[in-house]
């Protein structure tokens, strides 16, 4: 499978809308889920408790500068910000994704956070 960019932004609207069970259908059972520095968490139900929180979060900005595909990996450029406690909050992001038969097998996210005072 060729990955495209209609089905990438459609997975990135998903994560602007915290839409968790458009994302839940798409990973296969043993998605590898690598937070670089952060976390591993392998398998969908692993994934899935990773993700859970971030059901219906809506960022105050959801921003994708670029995606490049080649084949079936996709890589994901972007920002995403919010306001927490009087301070301004922006995680930039870079994610790679890998498919195979239709369902993304790796997420390698690389997540950079920012805070700014109001």
């Amino acid at each position: 499978m060729t990955v495209s960019r209609k089905l990438m932004e459609k997975i990135n609207i998903a994560f602007a809308n915290g839409d968790v069970d458009f994302i839940f259908e798409l990973v296969a059972d043993n998605i590898v889920l690598n937070e670089v520095g952060h976390s591993i968490a392998e398998g969908k139900a692993a994934f899935i408790k990773k993700m859970e929180p971030m059901r219906d979060y809506k960022p105050d900005v959801y921003r994708v500068h670029r995606t490049l595909i080649d084949g079936d990996t996709a890589v994901v450029e972007g920002e995403m910000q919010s306001a927490e406690d009087d301070k301004l909050v922006t995680f930039y992001f870079n994610d790679w994704y890998t498919f195979k038969d239709g369902k993304i097998i790796n997420l390698t996210a690389y997540l950079i956070k920012q805070t700014q005072e109001k």
